[in-house]
């Protein structure tokens, strides 16, 4: 039986959360099931880009607090709808899992992409409010898996841990010369890529630092920066502060993005925080040795170090360390490079992330997590409980 089902987030802009989004609703239809989407704030240009495609994408402005606990127009347009599941995503959870339940929705699924590092009280609160109104909580990492079961007391029969999904017949290993050519760089030159948002979370402050230093020692390397953002003005800034712009490439937003990732020699990640990092799937399924910190669920993506390097939060020493010892030994990269990719084809499909969402959707047992992501083991959730205990 095919589904309808209404995906509900803020916006669409091209971001990480929201080419999951895109990509899980492309999948759905696909799959035959009638799939559309709700923004709160604004469309976005990922959403734009949808709807030449045919997808619906509707804007239903829900703005301030008032609408986390009469969120009318939602309410109706939910009801308009008529969707067996209402799937929200992080950033407006509350009001879209009130306007279901007032619209009568029978299935609201919401996925937790991330989370802030310091969370108020009343985001807190919030978020019990809405746990209470959805039927199963995803988390795409584990240490989000335990903070909410912890702190959103998630009942654990309605929470499952799922990590994002990558098309591995899309990025995969290869050869372009993308890079090389806009940039003008000889093949000797030693690419480390980012593919990001230009935002404070991502920290790329943190990775121009550590590329400097990288440079001073490493003089063939060079630092490719994918993506725009409200940043972009202080990243240029800081780069020719630090006398490296002729080694530092902005390249802008693409749509291209496999060709990129085939590109880079290493790719690296500084962000402060992550929930499951699209991009660094995207390079481990291109098969490219990753350099990312520690944080959200990086750890468990790399395999705790057995399939990239993972550097301390927020430390460019040991960021620029990490690179300068893959920029020095190819060997040592293509190793990483091809655990990297056996460990997506391994854990992070992204069909079977999709088969995983049918089976919620359908009010199906929760599925079982990919190996080594046990979503009810007994000794997570006693984790759980004594962190809460601790805060």
């Amino acid at each position: 039986m095919s589904l309808r089902i209404e995906m509900a987030l803020p916006s669409m802009p091209p971001a990480g959360m929201e080419t999951v989004v895109a990509r899980l609703t492309r999948a759905l239809l696909a799959r035959g099931h009638a799939v559309g989407i709700t923004c709160t704030e604004e469309v976005g240009a990922l959403g734009e880009s949808l709807r030449t495609e045919g997808v619906r994408v509707d804007l239903v402005p829900a703005p301030g607090l008032r609408t986390n606990l009469f969120p009318r127009a939602l309410a109706r347009a939910f009801r308009e709808r008529d969707p067996h599941v209402v799937h929200s995503h992080s950033g407006a959870w509350l009001k879209i899992a009130r306007a279901a339940a007032m619209a009568g929705v029978p299935r609201v699924v919401h996925t937790v992409h991330g989370r802030h590092e310091r969370e108020s009280l009343l985001g807190r609160v919030l978020l019990r409010r809405a746990a209470r109104s959805t039927h199963a909580v995803v988390a795409v990492s584990r240490p989000l898996l335990v903070h909410y079961a912890a702190h959103g007391r998630v009942a654990h029969d309605r929470l499952c841990l799922l990590p994002n999904g990558i098309d591995t017949s899309r990025f995969r290993p290869g050869a372009s010369g993308v890079l090389r050519r806009r940039f003008g760089l000889v093949d000797t030159r030693v690419i480390i890529g980012h593919v990001a948002r230009f935002a404070p979370v991502k920290n790329q402050l943190m990775l121009i630092e550590a590329f400097a230093r990288l440079h001073a020692r490493r003089p063939e390397t060079f630092l490719a920066l994918i993506g725009d953002g409200e940043l972009r003005a202080d990243l240029v800034r800081r780069v020719s502060e630090l006398a490296i712009a002729p080694h530092v490439g902005f390249f802008g937003m693409a749509d291209d993005l496999p060709d990129l990732y085939r590109d880079f020699d290493v790719f690296a990640l500084s962000s402060f925080t992550e929930g499951t990092s699209m991009s660094i799937l995207e390079a481990m399924a291109t098969g490219v040795a990753v350099v990312a910190t520690a944080v959200g669920g990086n750890p468990d993506l790399l395999d705790h170090g057995n399939a990239g390097r993972l550097v301390p939060n927020d430390d460019a020493a040991a960021f620029a360390g990490a690179l300068e010892v893959l920029a020095a030994r190819p060997d040592e990269r293509a190793s990483l490079g091809a655990a990297a990719r056996d460990r997506v084809l391994a854990h992070y499909d992204h069909e079977r992330m999709v088969d995983a969402y049918e089976a919620i959707y359908r009010a199906l047992p929760l599925p079982a997590s990919p190996a080594g992501h046990d979503s009810y083991a007994s000794d997570l959730l006693a984790c759980a409980e004594s962190q809460a205990d601790t805060h």
